[in-house]
């Protein structure tokens, strides 16, 4: 089963880097397992960005940390976007970077309900399996904009 997960993950599969990367840390083999994980976090893949976050964050390396954390934001990650949030709540710079990548989720197209209970707009994603994360990342938004408040 290993040598099929390794041919996958040579082949540049995100999803069989990330299980080979598991099996790696579960030998004690931590830097090939980081390595794993950046090569599909520079495919865009969001769970191995922020796995990686956490490990480096974990071994105390937190500009590395932020660089990942921040590549996780960018792919929508609202856990990171937490994280960020926690580290830098100062920041205008990390708090702005935040909430322009929440903002870029928000310009989704609208849609009306004009049902027998209801009536007026909702975003689009908030009617699909990511209604968790949509309204995690108004909450965040929210938070980020009482921060910003406090400072002026």
């Amino acid at each position: 089963m290993r040598e099929l997960i390794e041919q996958w993950a040579s082949a540049g599969d995100p999803n069989a880097m990330i299980k080979l990367a598991e099996l790696c840390i579960k030998e004690d083999r931590l830097d090939e397992a980081k390595k794993l994980l950046a090569q599909a976090a520079d495919k865009n893949y969001r769970p191995a960005a922020i796995n990686l976050a956490r490990i480096l964050h974990d071994e105390g390396n937190l500009p590395e940390a932020v660089t990942f954390y921040k590549k996780a934001v960018e792919l929508g990650d609202v856990k990171a976007m937490n994280v960020l949030i926690d580290l830098f709540p100062n920041d205008n710079e990390t708090l702005d970077f935040v909430l322009e990548n929440i903002n870029k989720r928000y310009d989704n197209i609208y849609i009306t309900s004009a049902g027998r209970f209801a009536f007026g707009s909702m975003r689009v994603e908030e009617y699909t399996p990511q209604y968790g994360e949509a309204v995690e990342r108004r909450r965040i938004r929210n938070k980020i904009l009482q921060l910003k408040a406090k400072e002026a």
